[in-house]
């Protein structure tokens, strides 16, 4: 088991480790590194050997299953999203996670090493809302220009988003992480 300090989260049981304790871990097999971030990010940056599972498409019922003996680690841009998904896997049952506390830019201030792609991407988030914008613009003025009943198109977008900001399931993210440009 993990020798490793980990720092308990004040409001709940989630647990924090720091990078360098993080990359101990790693080196000596103690840890399982999942990267939670989108495809871009990760394609632009992240730690050799971890295993990329955006939260745009996180499920627990398909989440990777845990290591007898490992933590699972997840580590996102900062801690945010890793935090929201470790909730859930805990909620879950799942006893083995922690986060990789200040996530990859944590990381990187630790001096320890990331991979660095060539390839600078706009992120899925924000196609998600270059996408929605554009969408609701173009209803707005199909409205105002030809007919009122284009607003059932802003209203289509609006209950998407809604729905994403619920379920934190984003139905948009998941069709543009499948286009070719975010493989």
């Amino acid at each position: 088991m993990s020798t490793a300090p980990i720092t308990a989260h004040p409001t709940s049981k989630l647990s924090f480790i720091d990078a360098l304790d993080a990359s101990r871990m790693l080196k000596s097999a103690e840890a399982t590194l999942i990267d939670i971030r989108e495809i871009g990010e990760h394609k632009q940056q992240h730690v050799a050997g971890a295993t990329l599972f955006p939260s745009s498409i996180f499920s627990t019922s398909s989440f990777p299953s845990a290591h007898v003996g490992r933590t699972t680690l997840l580590m996102c841009h900062k801690g945010g999203r890793a935090t929201n998904v470790a909730d859930q896997l805990c909620a879950s049952g799942r006893s083995d996670i922690a986060i990789l506390n200040g996530g990859i830019t944590a990381w990187k201030s630790a001096g320890l090493p990331v991979v660095v792609g060539s390839k600078v991407q706009i992120s899925i988030m924000r196609q998600v809302f270059i996408v929605a914008g554009s969408m609701m613009l173009m209803f707005t003025g199909l409205a105002a220009l030809f007919n009122p009943w284009f607003l059932a198109g802003t209203g289509f977008v609006g209950a998407g988003l809604l729905f994403s900001g619920i379920t934190g399931i984003c139905a948009m993210a998941t069709i543009l992480g499948k286009m070719p440009w975010n493989r």
